[in-house]
C-alpha cells in the first residue's frame, strides 16, 4: 500500500460520519456499523470485521501533518493470506482521518488508509482486540 489517499467528501456524507460519534464524549472510540465501509469507500470491505470511530467537530486535532482533523477511523480486517514466512497474524488494522475544510461543495476530506494511528498494531492477533472491550456499549 503506497501513499494514503485523499478523498473529498460532500456535506451529506460528512454529516453521516459525524452522526456516528456525536452522542459520545469527544474523541471517545465508538463502534460504527459495518455499512460505514460503503459510505466512505474504505479499504477491503469484504474482509472488514469491525470499524471504530472517534472525533469532535468542536475540538479538531492535528494528525499526520493534517490540520482540523475531526475524526479518526480504525478499520479492522481479517487477512485472508497472511505471510507465514514473516509470521504475520491474521489481522490488519488501517487508520483514516477526516478533515473539515472551508469548501462549500466538499467540506470534508478523508485521508487514508494509514498503517499507523490505530489503537492496535497494524498486524494484530485476536488478543490485541481486547483494547476495544472497554469501549463497548453495554
Amino acid at each position: 500500500m503506497g501513499k494514503p489517499n485523499k478523498k473529498p467528501l460532500d456535506k451529506q456524507t460528512g454529516k453521516r460520519i459525524l452522526r456516528l460519534f456525536e452522542s459520545f464524549p469527544e474523541w471517545f472510540p465508538a463502534e460504527a456499523p459495518l455499512e460505514t465501509t460503503s459510505i466512505l469507500g474504505l479499504v477491503r470491505p469484504q474482509d472488514t470485521i469491525s470499524i471504530w470511530i472517534s472525533g469532535s467537530s468542536s475540538n479538531p486535532q492535528l494528525a499526520f501533518c493534517v490540520e482540523n482533523v475531526i475524526a479518526g477511523i480504525d478499520v479492522l480486517t481479517h487477512e485472508q493470506n497472511p505471510n507465514s514466512a514473516k509470521n504475520e497474524p491474521s489481522g490488519n488494522a488501517y487508520h483514516y482521518i477526516l478533515q473539515e475544510i472551508t469548501d462549500n461543495n466538499f467540506p470534508y476530506v478523508l485521508y487514508g488508509p494509514y498503517k499507523s494511528g490505530t489503537m492496535i498494531p497494524h498486524w494484530f492477533n485476536v488478543n490485541d482486540l481486547n483494547v476495544y472491550l472497554k469501549y463497548k456499549r453495554k
